[in-house]
């Protein structure tokens, strides 16, 4: 638990992209502790998202100014309605395209259109890299590298900026003045939290979705491990593809640059994560098992070898006793041999020498 909490977000995120050797360390966590790095790279990911899809946005209001200003004959805004005529009456609606660099697209019709009609025109802004539809009672901004659309009605525009009468002098002068990076302002608030929340749902399930792959690696590497250190895996394992799909969505809102089987490199990537690092704990295992095994061989020759030893030393220990006893023997008998000699000496004593 202590070494867990020493891995730092920016540990991880290295170990992540650079350390297959070290996922096991990543593998045995807690599963919210894997969410939790997960969140906060999502929220990297979509503040820089939307940094520049608000800079998008911004690049497009000032198309719309122009165009207003140029194309459109009377502008009228109450009760959270928008009533937009444009000078060529037989213009149904005013559409404005930028197929340069930018590859914008703004469609303003505010008629009684269909819900048919309205999904007509989010097909149509849906190539480009940004687009914006202007409606009756709501507008709606698409990218298209996101993939999806985001709704901002003039209700909460109008209670937000406490906006109740609106015509072209004022939208004018309100595209111009310092009113505007309120709008942008909240404009980024609002993509920040939808594409968190979007995104961050997606790589959720996207890594339910890898650890099942990882599950049924782990069954064909014979590597059993618990479900959650395989979702565990399959979070880290999305760094990568998350960083670079981060760099391409930037690259691709900035300049309209396209990669057309970006979705199935993400994909590929985060396979070869996957496996990868099943694989590199399966060696790690082994490696250990080794390890383990010689270990066990190591003690089992030292037991083997004092086992040898205390054997001789109790052999050595009984040959001594042996000797000993054999030696006291020796010293009893040698005793007993004397005794037997003084008490016959005793009881028959040696004739006195006659001296003359």
């Amino acid at each position: 638990m202590d070494e867990e909490n020493k891995i730092s977000f920016w540990k991880k995120l290295k170990i992540s992209i650079f350390g297959l050797e070290e996922y096991q360390k990543l593998a045995t966590q807690r599963v919210g502790k894997s969410i939790g790095y997960l969140a906060k790279l999502m929220l990297i990911f979509v503040f820089l998202i939307s940094l520049v899809v608000t800079y998008r946005f911004s690049t497009v209001a000032n198309q719309v100014k122009q165009y207003v200003e140029n194309e459109v004959e009377e502008i009228h805004f109450e009760e959270n309605k928008l009533t937009v005529k444009p000078k060529d009456e037989s213009k149904q609606a005013i559409v404005v395209e930028n197929d340069e660099m930018l590859n914008s697209k703004i469609i303003i019709d505010t008629g009684d259109l269909t819900e048919e009609q309205v999904t007509k025109y989010e097909e149509a802004v849906k190539g480009y890299s940004s687009g914006i539809i202007i409606l009756k009672d709501k507008m709606i901004f698409k990218t298209g590298l996101v993939g999806m659309s985001t709704n901002i009605s003039y209700q909460d525009i109008s209670q937000r900026y406490h906006i109740v009468k609106l015509d072209k002098q004022d939208l004018t002068a309100m595209l111009t003045g310092t009113m505007i990076w309120s709008l942008y302002i909240a404009f980024f608030v609002t993509m920040f939290i939808y594409l968190f929340i979007i995104h961050f749902s997606n790589v959720l399930v996207e890594a339910l979705l890898y650890s099942l792959l990882g599950s049924i690696t782990g069954i064909f590497s014979r590597l059993r491990l618990k479900y959650n250190a395989m979702y565990n895996i399959a979070v880290y394992s999305l760094t990568l593809p998350i960083i670079l799909k981060l760099v391409y969505m930037m690259i691709n809102l900035s300049t309209g640059f396209v990669i057309e089987y970006f979705d199935i490199m993400y994909l590929a990537i985060t396979c070869i994560y996957i496996i990868a690092a099943i694989l590199m704990i399966k060696s790690d295992i082994i490696k250990q098992q080794i390890e383990l095994s010689k270990i066990i061989s190591e003690q089992e020759k030292v037991k083997q070898e004092l086992a040898r030893k205390e054997q001789e030393k109790k052999e050595e220990e009984e040959r001594e006793r042996i000797r000993k006893e054999d030696e006291k023997k020796r010293q009893d008998e040698k005793k007993q041999k004397e005794e037997k000699r003084k008490s016959r000496d005793e009881n028959h004593p040696q004739p006195e020498a006659n001296i003359r």
